[in-house]
């Protein structure tokens, strides 16, 4: 039961992550810098994660575990996503968000590299199959060569972060890291932000509308029924 629960919280933590390049091109046609955008995702994240750090009663990570983690959020995950979403100016989101999965194979040769884990003939397989799918969504129409680029970039960063926290999530749990990481990111963000300038959805009206109209929605539960229908 456990493996199952862990194999869909994966597909879950994979779909919405997928999305995140079609919400950042959302964002930034409405008028949105990339700093604002990640300030606000790690900002939010992180006082969402610190909140339930508190209710679970577990302690804030200290000392070298700590220092670690703090370079995870400030270094590792600030490249990886700010890659990421500078990507998607230059090439489709799909297309970036594809190349991103590339990471695994990464992951599986810096793992053998630093870690000393066996290749299998297994993970062979699935390696080949994955680089032969993202290999049929490269096109000349998805972008430009330096949008591909960055993706692939993100990938690497991604796996070089895995590597690393793979001993350091021996010593806390998820959600002990999770926070650390979302407010080292969200600390590095907002003063990037700072210097910058925050730039806040153009139309901030029509937020403000679909946000009433997705409250009256869930207001009336049998609007949801009939929609189902």
């Amino acid at each position: 039961m456990r493996r199952l629960i862990g194999i869909i919280l994966i597909a879950i933590s994979a779909a919405s992550f997928g999305t995140l390049a079609i919400f950042g091109r959302y964002a930034y046609n409405d008028g949105m810098n990339i700093y604002t955008v990640l300030f606000l995702r790690f900002g939010i994240s992180a006082s969402f994660m610190t909140v339930i750090l508190l209710l679970r009663k577990e302690h804030f990570p200290r000392g070298r575990i700590l220092t670690q983690l703090i370079g995870m959020g400030a270094l590792g995950y600030v490249g990886q996503s700010f890659m990421y979403l500078t990507a998607i100016n230059y090439a489709s989101a799909g297309l970036v968000a594809l190349l991103l999965y590339l990471y695994p194979f990464f992951v599986a040769i810096l793992s053998t590299i630093f870690l000393h884990e066996k290749v299998t003939r297994i993970k062979i397989i699935a390696l080949l199959l994955a680089l032969f799918g993202t290999a049929l969504t490269v096109g000349p129409v998805s972008g430009q060569l330096i949008g591909a680029l960055m993706a692939i970039t993100a990938a690497i960063i991604y796996s070089i972060y895995i590597i690393v926290g793979t001993n350091v999530m021996k010593h806390v749990t998820a959600v002990q890291s999770s926070t650390v990481i979302f407010a080292s990111a969200g600390a590095v963000y907002g003063l990037l932000t700072l210097f910058n300038g925050a730039q806040f959805p153009r139309d901030q009206f029509r937020l403000a509308c679909h946000a009433g109209n997705h409250h009256r929605f869930h207001d009336h539960p049998r609007s949801y029924i009939s929609r189902r229908a």
